[in-house]
């Protein structure tokens, strides 16, 4: 009986595992994000081993396919879920991924190398997408590759920038089926139904349609954890770039930001000023390391800014380029930051008289920081409004400790909330 019992769990083992056309999530391998790979396809060859029948279908790749690409998506707003959509210029493809705030890693114009081997090439009601394909629940879909083993896959390069242009269009009858997963522009619509919430709460997504000048129409799909959900539709005539999607044989358009949309700024929508781009090294780009003794801050490739003390006096100030605050109604900073071995001594502080040179030269006022984790952390703090009369606003971050203890810094961002009027 003993070994019956053990050769019958053996057996639903295998047939649990045999079950999912996923590779077995492991620890993942160190993986350079410089990889020494050979692109083999483009993006429009890579979609020819799946011909789209009635949807919700997938195709086996063969072995050794490695594909490039642009980052074309966001999450940062909430309107892109656990995807990544790239596109080479010659097609675009959705990479489905099992994690969220993706824009943190992967910011629009990232340029990236996939390899294929492990993975599959299905589609969602049609839309292309690439990923792992799960059949062990009562349903068949496209599932998202597990985070944890991202890096046998996606390899990021030190390119970065210029993202395709969109394809502009005038009337629904233009789309082709080379458009989807690929930015589009839309000229001169409006809401059907103007005046009402992007998404409403009461499900899953909300579509609104939107109508063109020659009175035909497309869906514009808006998630109900995007931020600018509960906004409302403006009554105006618009034009609006945004992803090009599909469900079965309804087309869609996916917003990034709401501020695709001609610069529309909603009443209590959170708009970004200035921010961190940490696919270059911010010291390159208007950032300035003050080192009075000890370490310096140091640049993570893609990732963050850290400093880590020497035994010693430690006295290092990383200052943000200049921001003209003159402008705005109100401003406010968030960053994310994490604290290892221990908290003292890091300051952050603003000034409107720093514009280079000294330090003590200029007049710096703490804004009172008291959250430091050894997670990463995203801290908000609201700028005091007489800033908004200066054009010379800088944000410093200031390790001044004698441990050896280290700062980093992942995200910085300037923002503003548009006021209701």
């Amino acid at each position: 009986m003993r070994k019956l019992a053990i050769l019958f769990l053996a057996i639903l083992t295998v047939v649990f595992f045999a079950s999912c056309q996923r590779e077995t999530v492991e620890k993942p391998a160190n993986t350079s994000q410089n990889p020494n790979l050979t692109v083999t396809h483009t993006i429009a060859q890579l979609l020819e081993f799946h011909p789209i029948t009635t949807g919700y279908t997938y195709d086996s790749l063969p072995q050794g396919i490695v594909i490039q690409g642009i980052v074309i998506s966001s999450d940062e707003e909430g309107n892109c879920y656990q995807y990544l959509t790239i596109d080479d210029g010659t097609a675009g493809i959705q990479i489905k991924i099992n994690k969220n705030r993706l824009y943190q890693d992967y910011p629009v114009g990232q340029h990236i190398y996939v390899k294929c081997d492990g993975l599959v090439l299905g589609d969602y009601g049609k839309l292309y997408q690439l990923g792992w394909w799960d059949n062990r629940w009562d349903y068949d879909c496209m599932a998202g590759i597990e985070a944890n083993v991202l890096n046998r896959y996606i390899f990021k390069d030190n390119m970065y920038g210029h993202i395709p242009d969109p394809i502009e269009i005038t009337s629904a009858s233009q789309i082709q089926d080379y458009m989807y997963n690929r930015l589009v522009k839309v000229k001169r619509c409006h809401f059907k139904y103007p005046d009402v919430m992007f998404a409403d709460g009461n499900g899953y997504a909300t579509n609104n349609d939107i109508i063109f000048s020659d009175g035909s129409s497309i869906v514009l799909h808006t998630l109900a954890g995007a931020t600018f959900a509960s906004v409302l539709t403006p009554q105006d005539t618009f034009d609006m770039v945004a992803l090009l999607s599909r469900f079965g044989n309804t087309n869609q358009l996916i917003l990034r930001f709401l501020n695709d949309m001609d610069n529309f700024i909603a009443p209590g929508y959170k708009l970004v000023v200035s921010e961190m781009n940490l696919s270059q090294n911010p010291l390159n780009n208007g950032w300035i390391n003050k080192n009075i003794s000890g370490s310096s801050w140091e640049y993570i490739q893609g990732a963050a800014m850290r400093i880590t003390g020497d035994t010693g006096d430690n006295d290092s100030w990383l200052i943000s380029p200049a921001i003209d605050a003159t402008a705005y109604d109100n401003l406010s900073i968030s960053f994310t930051h994490r604290s290892l071995n221990g908290t003292a001594n890091r300051q952050v502080y603003y000034s409107t008289t720093y514009t280079g040179g000294d330090i003590n030269e200029s007049e710096w006022h703490s804004l009172n920081v008291n959250s430091f984790t050894t997670n990463f952390t995203e801290y908000i703090f609201i700028l005091p409004n007489e800033l908004l009369t200066s054009s010379n606003v800088r944000i410093a971050f200031r390790y001044n400790d004698d441990t050896n203890s280290t700062w980093l810094l992942s995200s910085f961002k300037v923002f503003t909330i548009a006021e209701f009027k």
